[in-house]
């Protein structure tokens, strides 16, 4: 299964325990996938069966794009 990896800091350091999920928008590829979270190191792994743009959300907050599967680093 494809695998987006998701990395997100707080105040420079990794923020443990934020909710993330992504949502494809494209006509083939609809909807949100299931919610993961960052581990103690800012990490999550988030599987998913499309591929393409999708948009990223962190604790329910939209917070930018990833091309997926591939990796993305974002800032609280």
């Amino acid at each position: 299964m494809p695998t987006t990896t998701i990395t997100v800091f707080r105040y420079s350091k990794p923020a443990a325990n934020i909710k993330v999920a992504l949502e494809f928008t494209g006509i083939v590829n609809l909807g949100f996938t299931s919610a993961y979270y960052t581990n103690s190191n800012g990490v999550a792994h988030v599987q998913h069966s499309s591929s393409g743009t999708a948009n990223v959300y962190l604790n329910g907050r939209k917070v930018g794009t990833v091309n997926a599967p591939g990796s993305g680093v974002y800032y609280l």
